[in-house]
């Protein structure tokens, strides 16, 4: 396996006037990890999608060990040992975890369903990722990081020869992202040729023996990773030196905006979260710590079985819609942009105003005049790029997507701003820009709730991080800085640093009585 080769010669491909790919050549060898990097719509999806058999290219070639390969469909590049981990995740949600892994490739004996040989299997791959949970519970009630692991299991099924990971780790905390990586590794050592396709740099530096730069459908340079630096990949990425990180500073003491009751500490005592007016408030923690249920119950996203209680200004707060928490003024942007973000049949302008044509009605009929007009306005703030307001959101990048998210979320945000994962799958310009909009935000008064598996983004933007643990909070964090990132790790695996200051005591966190 180590002398496996995969090479694409002069591959092309069109989507109308859009030129995705143009004249790409690349090798992919056994034994190595090979990273695309490249900015939104700079075509490594596209590359992706041509290996793994899912698009087929408009011209050039495709060869495996020195001959020709024609995959018209994805389960010819698995019988050809190619898999591909999709950036958006193509679980069936009312199946079981254990259907979902072998979907397609069902293990039968005796023309019956060999269910137990299947949860065998099944057990040593969610092993190897580190996920522990029934194998028989539904897919679709998985967490977004659950999700996106049993998403790369099945591509680990079928023990492949080459692997294209896109995107894997946007919505992997710091904990399951080192489990990936173990994976990747061993892959390696094992021939396993690995496409990593990621805006990460850090990812990079972990896991990367080579480096593709991608730029406007166009393979612009190749190179072996060796030595160079972080800050030396970024500026042969963008042409530009890395720009040192903003820090805000604490705001000034102000009110109380949103308060949650009913959390316990890690020694079991009651304690109070409170997100103040200007502020930016992280949790943090593994799969699974309880904190999606947290933010969850505070957004009227699901039913919270646990003992909490919020607060909005004081008085008793308890949403049981997203619709009634928007009412409220508590916007939610969740996590998983194409399955609970985007109406992918609808226009950008329907995107941005999902939920609020109202207001642009009077006695029953909207204004179109005044829904383009605030559409308009929306998407220059946010500086999205578009060709016209009336073209399908599909048509945008990523990046672009989520900044016609971030418009909608900011409109509504009057009194809370509640992010999951704000920047997963978007490229480093974009990501810079909405962490602008999330700072312009916090700097209007808004309070923002902050929950990002991108330790390097929480510690960026936010004033306080809170760690969690087995639905604990166990940790409080003023004012964090890279140096706390080991504290913080320890933390969230439910472990005491010696002479680690994780103190609850002075922040926004207080002892409630028991």
């Amino acid at each position: 396996m180590g002398n496996f080769c995969l090479q694409v010669e002069g591959v092309s491909k069109s989507y109308g006037a859009t030129r995705a790919l143009i004249g790409v050549s690349a090798a992919f060898s056994g034994g190595e990890t090979h990273c695309l990097l490249g900015e939104n719509g700079a075509g490594k999806s596209t590359l992706g999608k041509v290996i793994g058999g899912l698009v087929e290219a408009d011209d050039g070639i495709v060869s495996l060990d020195g001959r020709p390969l024609h995959l018209s469909n994805a389960r010819e590049a698995r019988r050809a040992g190619i898999a591909l981990v999709h950036q958006e995740l193509s679980l069936a949600p009312d199946l079981s975890v254990r259907a979902n892994l072998w979907l397609g490739s069902e293990a039968r004996l005796l023309g019956f369903i060999a269910t137990r040989m299947e949860r065998q299997r099944g057990a040593v791959v969610l092993q190897s990722l580190g996920l522990h949970l029934d194998a028989e519970r539904r897919a679709g009630d998985l967490s977004p990081a659950e999700q996106q692991l049993v998403e790369i299991g099945k591509a680990l099924m079928a023990s492949p020869r080459l692997i294209v990971f896109d995107e894997p780790t946007a919505t992997l905390g710091a904990v399951e992202k080192r489990q990936l990586f173990d994976v990747i590794r061993e892959l390696r050592r094992q021939g396993v040729a690995v496409i990593l396709i990621t805006h990460h740099i850090e990812d990079v530096m972990e896991v990367a023996d080579r480096v593709s730069v991608m730029r406007n459908g166009a393979l612009v340079e190749s190179f072996v990773l060796g030595a160079l630096s972080a800050d030396e990949v970024l500026e042969r990425l963008t042409g530009k030196k890395r720009a040192a990180p903003i820090r805000h500073a604490m705001p000034t003491e102000s009110e109380s905006v949103l308060a949650v009751e009913g959390l316990r500490d890690r020694n079991g005592r009651q304690v109070r979260l409170e997100l103040r007016a200007g502020e930016i408030v992280g949790l943090y923690g593994v799969v699974g710590c309880g904190a999606e249920q947290l933010v969850r119950g505070a957004v009227g996203a699901s039913v919270d079985t646990r003992p909490l209680r919020y607060f909005l200004h004081g008085k008793p707060y308890r949403p049981s819609t997203i619709a009634g928490a928007l009412r409220a003024g508590v916007a939610y942007l969740p996590a998983g942009r194409a399955r609970n973000g985007i109406a992918p049949a609808r226009s950008i302008c329907e995107n941005l105003t999902l939920g609020r044509v109202g207001k642009f009605a009077r006695f029953g009929v909207v204004s179109a005049r005044s829904e383009r007009q605030a559409v308009t306005d929306a998407l220059s703030a946010v500086q999205a790029k578009f060709s016209a307001i009336d073209a399908p959101i599909t048509s945008l990048s990523g990046g672009n997507q989520q900044k016609v998210l971030m418009a909608r979320v900011l409109i509504g945000a009057r009194e809370v701003l509640v992010l999951e994962e704000p920047t997963a799958g978007v490229d480093i310009d974009s990501k810079e820009q909405i962490h602008r909009l999330i700072r312009s935000a916090a700097d209007s008064g808004t309070a923002v709730l902050l929950l990002s598996s991108d330790l390097a983004e929480a510690i960026a933007l936010c004033h306080v991080i809170h760690t969690m643990y087995a639905g604990h909070l166990v940790g409080s964090h003023v004012a964090p800085t890279a140096s706390d990132e080991p504290t913080l790790l320890f933390d969230v695996l439910g472990k005491r640093r010696e002479g680690a200051a994780t103190h609850l005591a002075g922040t926004n966190v207080a002892k409630a009585a028991a």
